[in-house]
């Protein structure tokens, strides 16, 4: 994938199996099939856990994992 280009569900699936953490978008919206506002809106609604590092957020995988039902 390369830096501008969307990730397809399987790349977006392997990297949320494979990972700590994920961008928010693409890829955490691509696996819950929602926009980029719906994302960051789930994210400030506590839906989807981040790691903040200043104004940098992430989605954690491990609770991606669980919410989602899939193994690493």
């Amino acid at each position: 994938m390369t830096k501008d280009a969307m990730p397809t569900l399987e790349e977006a699936l392997h990297d949320i199996k494979t990972k700590p953490v994920v961008d928010i978008w693409p890829t955490t919206c691509v696996v819950l099939d929602i926009s980029k506002g719906a994302g960051y809106a789930a994210v400030n609604r506590g839906e989807i856990e981040v790691l903040e590092v200043g104004r940098l957020k992430k989605a954690i995988t491990a609770s991606l994992r669980r919410k989602l039902g899939i193994e690493a």
